[in-house]
């Protein structure tokens, strides 16, 4: 007979496996957090780990100092706090008011009542200013000229009278004209410095103003500012220990082996089978090869 198949592997145990699997992670991650998570003795305390089940507990213990520091820290901030909410009062009160602005009024345009006025038509204030000096100057020395014309024999209608005359006019009309020109000149500058006051009072005007504006804003926030500044200040700094870690370890493969064993019996199973199959068609072969062999001949007995 020829030789017979060998028998087919089991079918792995999958939930078996799997069962194994999850038992052996949370082993890892109980042994994880173990190895990770030591018990802490610093300057300022301690830190103990300890384990309920699976559920850790972590006690943080201060030092005598630490912990009159805490204390006292704690202290200043329920102070503050405290402060803050009698800010917070005064606030309300504040803001519950509408905002007002009792303040200087802006200038928007300016006050030239003082300013000297521009000449007009040859006759302002510093023209009749040299004309009040000028025009007496003037008369006396028409009459001198007269004077002395007549004096020297020469009569109104007479040529060299009336050449003399002229002469005069015009000298008169020159000096006048100077005068008028000084005059024009005076009312300029005076006009140009009257209107640059009154631009600068316009200016210190506006700037009041504006100093009165921000002033009545300030102490409106200030209310505010001071409830900011009160509820960031002296924070509580609290000793630091280390945070708590996870698991780190890796769990053995249990499931994965499982896998990898299943498929290995089954690459034996076929290996075996094929060489099972070889052998059987092996004795196949011989014994249809002794049939046919002349009398006498040797044939195998099975």
């Amino acid at each position: 007979m020829g030789k017979k198949a060998p028998p087919a592997p089991p079918p792995p145990d999958y939930k078996g496996a799997a069962v194994a699997q999850g038992e052996a992670n949370v082993e890892a991650a109980r042994l994880g957090s173990k190895l990770s998570n030591p018990n802490m003795y610093t300057p300022y305390g301690t830190q103990l780990i300890s384990y309920d089940g699976d559920q850790p507990t972590i006690r943080q213990t201060l030092t005598p100092d630490a912990q009159k520091t805490l204390e006292e820290q704690q202290k200043v901030q329920y102070q503050l706090a405290s402060l803050s909410g009698k800010g917070a009062t005064l606030a309300s009160n504040v803001l519950d008011k509408p905002f007002s602005f009792g303040g200087p009024d802006v200038q928007t345009s300016l006050d030239l009542s003082n300013v000297a006025k521009m000449p007009v038509n040859a006759g302002m204030t510093g023209q009749e200013a040299i004309m009040s000096r000028l025009e007496p100057s003037l008369a006396r020395q028409r009459t001198s000229t007269e004077t002395q014309l007549i004096n020297q024999g020469l009569r109104p209608g007479t040529e060299a009278y009336d050449n003399a005359i002229n002469l005069l006019g015009q000298q008169e009309t020159d000096a006048r004209t100077q005068a008028v020109l000084q005059g024009i000149n005076l009312d300029i500058g005076a006009n140009q410095q009257g209107y640059g006051q009154a631009l600068e009072s316009g200016k210190f005007g506006n700037t009041a103003q504006q100093q009165a504006l921000a002033q009545a804003i300030q102490g409106r926030q200030m209310p505010l500012n001071e409830i900011t500044a009160l509820m960031s200040g002296s924070q509580i700094q609290n000793p630091q220990f280390g945070a708590y870690s996870g698991s780190t370890v890796q769990a053995a493969p249990i499931f994965a082996g499982t896998q990898a064993q299943g498929q290995y019996d089954m690459t034996k199973y076929a290996q075996d089978v094929s060489q099972a199959n070889a052998a059987t068609a092996g004795l196949y072969s011989l014994g249809g090869a002794a049939l046919g062999a002349p009398k006498g001949t040797f044939r195998p007995t099975a």
